[in-house]
């Protein structure tokens, strides 16, 4: 028998090994096994299971089993398939993504050392001393102790003397939860033994105390199945201490018992009924129920406090009916937990949550939960969480809701799979026959145009929950109060007058700034320098709070300089502002309200989040400054005014999508705004109060923005009419970066018929000491994109057999 298996690497195909006699009755498509690869040891997923021998090479056997049942399904192999044909990786990438990493084994190199009987050097012998005194010690453990960067030579000689060995060793990174119970010990067999032992202690008073605390717990006393206290409950409660238990567990009176438990709370919560849904909430549940007889996905385009999630609930609590399970995707860590916290109010223990917030042993637990092998714990059939949540083993999926669905955090930037949440989603639905429903208040315009097509069912929202009024919006010219001195920092008087009147009001106000920080840039008054990165070609970014100038790229700081560092001069100007400053500029005018930032820099913990939100609710904050985190899905009811401080620098990025992405951001900020009795006020600050845009966001008229845009995106074929692959070349030598970037762009126009855009520098071309080039290639629909996609893979492989561009790397991104 033979399986092939998916490994946690980059590797262009899956592996083929033999399985050994004793394991062929217990293997099964989706088990974790060890296999070798080279010289380490790693788990992979089995991936298919067959009898004829593979020619012409000879496999190697597995090495061992490790679990006797699957953990991963059909469908979640599937679903890796997909992803990594569709956003052009390798399946291991995006197992490497799926699975949580206590779940992915790797071994790790050990050294040990045999007897010395030959002759060494002062550098050998220093690394056999340090490797004696360990026993056992991995190669980052050795380096560290002995202050050596370049070890391997060494290493390398003392293997070749035979001195020391090298061992592979497995190692189990999840950890289990146990908690320890006392019973009564097993040794007392019936009443009368009991009364034995009670007369025993009677001059024991503190374990007489301890022992009558125990029995008081339980009317008839069940001498086969002693009743289990939680060691700590049982001592807290008794009033007496550990050594007491000692002493009781010594005389047979008690013995303890360590079982394994979750990390999550699991006592049974208090739920209430769903709310009874309004008119118009009950008329948009039923058409997205019509609409789910015929279609398997569907947009609801509410406005911002229109009551989506209590539809969303309302559908969750039939797929539950049904005996089905509901995934609940949204795009921020920062929201999951309000929102966990809602759905235990009404389906109690069946609601968890996942993300990347969470600890590694958390993640497994969670996963194990879904899989349905953890019998301490209650089975999740709800789970809310952001993108990594759809690569959970879901067996009986029936809906899956993709909360603002508009949001870019949907979509993965940084390592491969570089897929889109709220794309994949649907074909994760598919694949287990459920059904998806998209929400938004400010819809993509890809989706928006699916469901004008008939492709996807669309339910509107028109008006807010309880017939709240929609914020007002207003928008106030910076540069007319420029003129006339009106600006204190960088607030219009407007903008202060209302603040001033809802802090009067004890109301809370939102600030929105999109950029971190406290000051973008900082440049010298003398000569015009401006601090920069050394291995990004950006500015650092100046932080107040940490005194710091900080790289948003690669993550280099350095202490804030008293004096310019190419002329000497102590003429240092901000330019620019982020959050920070704005928080800087509110200490001052408002002396006395209380503020906190809520951005990626001050948001680094899960706790940071919930800590934040909370008191926010609580309304211990006055005023909440924050950048696009702050503008997804959060329900606070005391929130009067929301602030834009400036829409210009999000309506004049360099991006097709800017235009819609500022539109999105300003309409969902300002949706915190007013959302129960009072309306709101919303107070846009910018240099051109006539842009058509801003004036979209002021009328909250999202179909004038769609026409508009739809109009220019297909005039210059972009998306939702053309697909998009954005082909990012790296290398750190600039020339030989430029001739593969040539390379690629030339094949691709030979041996492709679609439009090939550059190759062309990124605005920041060079990250992390690495040069960067850009290619755009523009997918016509009617044509075959896996076409395309085999000759840009053909290109790469090509390349990359050239010795001159082997360190080249490149990466396709598909819907950028």
């Amino acid at each position: 028998m033979y399986v092939d298996v998916i490994l946690p690497l980059n590797l262009p195909e899956a592996l083929t090994y033999s399985v050994p006699e004793t394991l062929i009755d217990d293997i099964e498509t989706g088990c974790g096994v060890v296999v070798f690869v080279q010289t380490k040891m790693y788990s992979a997923i089995v991936q298919r299971i067959y009898e004829d021998e593979p020619k012409p090479f000879t496999v190697k056997p597995i090495m061992s089993l490790i679990d006797k049942k699957p953990v991963v399904n059909q469908q979640q192999i599937d679903f890796w398939q997909w992803i990594a044909e569709y956003y052009m990786c390798t399946i291991g990438e995006v197992m490497n993504a799926a699975l949580p990493s206590g779940l992915k084994l790797q071994s790790k190199t050990h050294f040990s050392v045999i007897d010395c009987n030959v002759d060494i050097s002062e550098r050998e012998a220093e690394l056999y001393s340090i490797i004696e005194q360990n026993k056992k010690i991995t190669l980052q453990q050795l380096i560290k102790k002995s202050g050596r960067k370049t070890v391997i030579p060494i290493l390398k000689a003392m293997l070749e003397k035979e001195i020391i060995n090298v061992d592979e060793d497995i190692e189990i990174k999840y950890k289990p939860k146990f908690q320890t119970f006392v019973k009564l010990s097993q040794t007392i067999k019936n009443e009368t033994e009991l009364n034995e032992i009670i007369n025993s202690v009677k001059n024991a008073k503190v374990q007489q105390k301890l022992l009558f605390y125990y029995l008081s717990l339980s009317e008839n006393i069940d001498f086969k199945n002693p009743l289990k206290i939680p060691k700590t409950l049982l001592l807290t409660q008794s009033e007496t201490s550990a050594n007491v238990l000692k002493a009781c567990i010594e005389k047979q009176i008690f013995e303890t018992e360590n079982v394994e438990t979750s990390r999550f709370e699991t006592e049974n919560i208090e739920t209430h009924d769903l709310h009874k849904l309004t008119e118009a909430q009950q008329n948009a549940f039923e058409e997205i129920n019509k609409y789910f007889e015929t279609k398997n996905t569907v947009l609801l385009h509410g406005v911002t406090s229109s009551g989506k999630t209590e539809i969303y609930f309302k559908l969750i609590e039939s797929q539950l009916q049904q005996g089905k399970q509901v995934l609940f995707l949204l795009p921020e860590i920062a929201i999951t937990q309000q929102l966990l916290m809602r759905l235990k109010k009404v389906f109690g223990n069946k609601a968890g949550i996942y993300h990347s917030k969470y600890g590694e042993n958390e993640r497994v637990e969670v996963y194990n939960n879904i899989l349905g092998v953890t019998a301490y714990q209650q089975k999740y059939s709800i789970i809310t969480g952001v993108r990594s949540s759809l690569f959970l083993p879901f067996s009986n999926l029936g809906l899956i809701i993709v909360d603002e669905e508009h949001d870019t955090s949907y979509k993965q930037h940084d390592t491969p799979p570089l897929y889109n949440a709220r794309d994949a989603a649907i074909m994760l639905a598919k694949i287990h026959g459920a059904k998806t429903l998209l929400g938004s208040a400010t819809p993509s315009m890809e989706s928006f145009y699916n469901a004008k097509r008939n492709k996807y069912g669309l339910v509107k929202l028109n008006e807010r929950f309880g017939n709240v009024q929609l914020p007002k919006a207003q928008t106030v010219s910076i540069l007319r109060s420029l003129a006339k001195n009106q600006m204190n920092g960088h607030f219009t008087k407007q903008l202060l007058d209302e603040m001033f009147m809802a802090l009067k009001n004890k109301e809370q106000i939102i600030l929105f700034q999109n950029r971190r920080g406290f000051a973008p840039y900082l440049q010298c008054k003398t000569c015009g320098y401006i601090p920069c990165c050394k291995t990004c070609n950006v500015s650092l970014t100046y932080h107040k709070n940490t005194n710091t100038l900080r790289c948003h790229y690669c993550g280099y700081s350095v202490n804030l300089y008293q004096t310019c560092q190419n002329c000497g001069s102590e003429k240092l100007n901000n330019k620019g502002f982020g959050t920070e400053k704005i928080e800087d500029e509110i200490k001052i005018i408002f002396p006395a309200a209380r503020t906190a930032i809520f951005d990626t820099d001050s948001m680094q913990t899960r706790n940071a989040y919930i800590k934040t939100i909370t008191a926010f609710e609580n309304r211990q904050i006055d005023i909440l400054i924050g950048t696009q985190m702050i503008s997804k899905g959060l329900d606070f009811d005391n929130v009067s005014l929301v602030g834009i401080l400036d829409a210009d620098s999000m309506l004049n990025f360099s991006d097709f999508r800017a235009h819609e992405r500022a539109f999105q951001l300003m309409t969902q900020v300002g949706g915190r705004a007013g959302r129960r009795e009072k309306t709101g006020k919303v107070i846009i600050q910018t240099y051109n109060p006539e842009n058509k845009t801003v004036r979209d966001t002021v009328d909250n008229n999202y179909e004038n923005l769609f026409a508009r845009q739809i109009a220019e995106r297909k005039d210059f074929c972009y998306p939702p009419f053309y697909r998009l692959i954005n082909i990012t070349v790296k290398h750190k030598n600039i020339d030989i970066l430029n001739q593969a970037a040539r390379k690629i762009a030339n094949y691709m126009r030979t041996f492709s018929d679609e439009y090939v855009l550059g190759p062309e520098y990124p605005a920041i071309n060079k990250i992390r000491n690495e040069f960067i080039s850009n290619i755009l290639l523009k997918l016509k629909k009617t044509g075959s994109s896996n076409k395309t996609k085999n000759i840009l893979k053909q290109c790469f492989s090509q390349l990359q057999t050239e010795q001159a561009f082997k360190q080249v790397q490149i990466q396709a991104d598909v819907d950028p």
